[in-house]
């Protein structure tokens, strides 16, 4: 009986993970003047109960990350602002010609550790138009 029970927590909670993944490409926007990097992927609801947990669907989600610019380099996380009341970052993100290599992690105050961003990997950069949140479209 303990197997059975074993195995069918085991199933439960590789079913959890599945799903969840970063796209390849990311990309290079800037919006009033400010740079961003924005990465796509999916996610999982959240589950509260068993039931939920194995048929759970996912849904598409993106971060816009911000950054001075999209030159070749590094930047460090630490330098990456935050809202105020949200974690903050070390780590890292690369960028050079078209990679990205993003190697966050999240600076979790309240537990005292650090944690890996979910967004971390390698990606294809594409840099696209410029965009201005007040400008009026013809």
């Amino acid at each position: 009986m303990a197997n059975k029970f074993i195995g069918l927590l085991s199933l439960v909670i590789l079913s959890s993970c599945s799903g969840v993944k970063n796209y390849s490409n990311a990309y290079g926007v800037t919006i009033d003047q400010q740079s961003y990097i924005k990465v796509l992927g999916k996610r999982r609801y959240m589950a509260h109960d068993p039931i939920s947990l194995i048929f759970n669907g996912t849904y598409k989600d993106s971060v816009l990350i911000p950054v001075p610019s999209f030159s070749d380099g590094t930047i460090k996380g630490e330098s990456i602002p935050t809202k105020k009341g949200y974690y903050s970052y070390s780590g890292s993100l690369m960028i050079k010609g078209d990679y990205l290599k993003i190697s966050l992690l999240v600076n979790n105050t309240d537990d005292n550790k650090q944690q890996d961003y979910s967004w971390n990997g390698e990606y294809k950069l594409f840099l696209i138009e410029n965009k201005n949140r007040n400008s009026k479209k013809n």
